[in-house]
């Protein structure tokens, strides 16, 4: 092994700090722009072990479904200009060293030991930018290899798709039901028509993003487009047969020519962990509010470094491109001297699932309940835009809040119509560490094409304060058979919904007032109706009359989306 003690030349007119950026992700090349353009005269040197980078790497599994043609445009500039060696290079002014794997890292010297094939040189630095990023990870007890793949590089997006054009592939295994797993199945059916199992440990899909009620809607809509879903089913073990593999998942045997494992991220943390760098609880690069490490000089941001989460304020591990970005920025602030910090992070995320778009921030009743916070949730299925509008869509809205101190915990929805919308505005909100009541007060801009009078996101709110009131929903799963069903949605609703299963009083909603007299028995009523609001206010007619009851919440749309309904066939 060659050893060089030399290193790169600073470019002409450079002078002050050395900066030397770990990773050529998100985080390390947002932050090496930026600093090279609020410090000209820095040196900014970027090492990269890879020779193609800068991918969008969001974007692959969209590649691989054909929605994006050229693999390549997940590395161009809005311009079209190829975000390559020498676009950094030449446009942005960063030294780069591509093909280049940093092996050691010493905090007192300032230097950081790289290698490529057999050659090793070391740098000094000034100041040191860990941007490592994070790496897919494995099932447990299982190896990697032709028939065990992960999907995480540009390099796994072409040669799955190569399997895909020459045949060799008609049913592919997926271990994990998260966003990455939900949206290969959509790329492998959307334009392959590859047969799909999607495997999940858990009882429903997107497990760490939202709780069962979304999640049924999430599963329900993959069962629709022909994936087969197997929840509560741990892969227990992978074999490989003369024709692809077998899978032991839960009570599940699974034969399919290969598994994908997508079961979610790990931070890289090697070069760190091995300098004696602080790893957090959550297994990341720990740092504080200006991504300082706990070696002085040393600092670290995106898919490697923990955030302080906005709810629980817990660290956490959040590999999110929006958040790397902006991490990358902050930090450039920070070493350039311009005041900033990066505060704590809602974790709002979106995912396209075929034609349903699910979107979360913040915290879910799960993981409420695990954080030790007293969690409670109403459900809610409005339109996205006013009523009689003709392209107007379903959302369904789940709100998570604390019931004694009203603070928001967090908001999922998922649907058809615009989700992404109502969750960022939800986002902002609970940064602000607000209540159910504050989100109640939402203003928005409201036109017919855009939105109703009154938001879905303010409407939930005021679900969430009608429990106050003593008007609580159960869950849009929930099973009625333990209820008085009454039904007070119109005669054509019940033929496009019908409630089968259970014994149902029907009394439509307007002439409820006049017939609450028919209502009585010991058993707590269920009301019901489309949406979860005709039902909401039937429930306080029938306390006003001293009957219990409650409304199903989310009403029959949400229970029908989940697949816990019949549709007629008019």
């Amino acid at each position: 092994m060659t050893r060089q003690a030399d290193e790169p030349a600073p470019f002409p007119g450079a002078t002050g700090h050395r900066i030397v950026v770990v990773g050529a992700s998100a985080a390390g090349l947002r932050c090496a722009a930026r600093l090279k353009r609020l410090r000209p005269r820095w040196q900014v040197i970027v090492v990269e072990q890879r020779e193609i980078f800068s991918d969008a790497a969001c974007g692959l599994p969209y590649a691989l479904s054909g929605d994006i043609d050229d693999p390549d445009d997940l590395r161009r500039t809005s311009w079209g200009a190829l975000r390559d060696t020498a676009f950094f290079e030449e446009v942005k002014g960063l030294q780069m060293l591509t093909g280049w794997r940093a092996i050691a890292l010493d905090p007192v010297s300032h230097e950081l030991t790289v290698e490529s094939g057999t050659t090793v040189k070391t740098l000094r630095w000034d100041e040191l930018v860990l941007a490592t990023g994070a790496r897919p990870r494995n099932l447990s007890g299982v190896a990697a290899g032709p028939l065990v793949r992960t999907f995480h590089t540009r390099r796994d997006m072409r040669e799955l798709k190569e399997l895909l054009i020459h045949g060799k592939l008609e049913h592919v295994a997926i271990a994990g039901a998260g966003a990455v797993g939900c949206e290969l199945a959509e790329a492998f059916r959307s334009l392959w028509d590859v047969d799909v199992t999607l495997i999940e440990a858990a009882p429903w899909p997107l497990p760490a993003i939202v709780d069962r009620e979304v999640g049924a809607l999430v599963a329900a809509e993959l069962r629709r487009q022909g994936v087969t879903v197997l929840c509560n089913s741990p892969v227990r073990s992978v074999a490989s047969r003369d024709a692809g593999v077998q899978i032991e998942a839960g009570d599940h045997t699974v034969n399919a020519d290969i598994i994908v494992v997508a079961t979610g991220v790990e931070p890289a943390v090697e070069l760190a962990a091995a300098a004696g760098v602080a790893i957090g609880r959550s297994g990341a690069i720990a740092v504080d509010q200006n991504l300082a490490t706990s070696a002085p000089h040393v600092w670290a941001a995106g898919d490697c470094a923990e955030v302080r989460h906005a709810v629980t304020g817990d660290p956490v591990h959040l590999p999110l491109g929006s958040l790397a970005n902006r991490q990358g920025r902050v930090l450039a602030n920070i070493l350039a001297g311009v005041p900033d910090r990066f505060g704590p992070a809602a974790g709002v995320i979106a995912v396209k699932i075929f034609d349903l778009t699910v979107a979360a921030t913040g915290c879910s009743a799960t993981m409420a309940q695990k954080c030790g916070l007293n969690p409670k949730a109403i459900w809610l299925t409005a339109e996205d835009r006013a009523h009689y509008w003709p392209e107007t869509d379903d959302i369904h809205i789940e709100i998570v809040f604390d019931p004694a101190s009203r603070e928001l915990l967090g908001v999922a929805a998922a649907g058809t119509g615009d989700v992404v919308k109502r969750i960022d505005v939800a986002t902002q909100i609970l940064l602000q560490r607000t209540t159910v009541d504050q989100l109640a007060r939402l203003e928005h801009a409201y036109a017919p094409p855009f939105a109703p009078a009154l938001d879905p996101l303010g409407v939930a709110a005021f679900v969430a304060q009608d429990c106050d009131e003593g008007v609580e929903p159960l869950s849009p799963l929930a099973p009625l058979d333990g209820y008085a069903v009454l039904d007070v949605r119109e005669p054509s609703e019940r033929r496009i919904h019908p409630l089968a299963g259970v014994d149902v009083m029907a009394i439509p909603f307007g002439e409820l007032r006049g017939r609450l007299a028919e209502l009585g028995g010991n058993r707590p009523w269920s009301v019901v109706c489309e949406r979860g609001t005709r039902s909401a206010e039937a429930v306080r007619w029938l306390k006003t009359a001293g009957l219990a009851a409650r409304y199903l919440g989310g009403g029959m749309i949400w229970r029908v989306a989940a697949g816990l309904g019949e549709h007629s066939h008019e």
